[in-house]
């Protein structure tokens, strides 16, 4: 199991982006042989799980969205659209990657320091809003 895990990912990593998730697919659509499997139900009931599960974490501070792609990409091995959708998300994500590491490198330290300062005041807001929002309540 874990030297197919292996395999899986290898291969995932070979592919190209933007076509990484429909590959897998293809993968997938082949090996099986339209039969089938607990294996597949498990896949898909355990992507969405996470998928909902990422999307309860969105709000608050952490890593919800990564949570909700993760889920996103058990489920891209069985159905073709979310495959596509991940192969458009992987590309678009990595430029925006790409924009703002430009930015960092071409940035002074101080417009670094102010940049993550800029980033703990919006996660001391989110961590302070969800804190009222859950646990906060009425005073009254």
């Amino acid at each position: 199991m874990i030297e197919k895990a292996k395999e899986n990912w290898r291969q995932f990593k070979e592919s190209e982006p933007g076509h990484r998730f429909q590959d897998g697919y293809r993968r997938r659509q082949q090996s099986s042989s339209g039969r089938f499997s607990p294996r597949t139900l498990l896949g898909v009931v355990g992507g969405i799980a996470i998928v909902v599960g990422g999307l309860i974490a969105v709000p608050g501070p952490g890593p919800g969205w990564v949570i909700t792609f993760v889920g996103l990409g058990l489920i891209a091995g069985e159905f073709r659209p979310i495959a596509r959708f991940m192969d458009w998300a992987e590309v678009k994500l990595r430029a925006l990657a790409r924009w703002g590491a430009d930015i960092w490198m071409s940035s002074s330290t101080v417009v670094k320091a102010l940049i993550c300062l800029a980033i703990l005041l919006c996660i001391a807001a989110l961590g302070y809003g969800s804190y009222h929002l859950f646990f906060g309540g009425s005073n009254s």
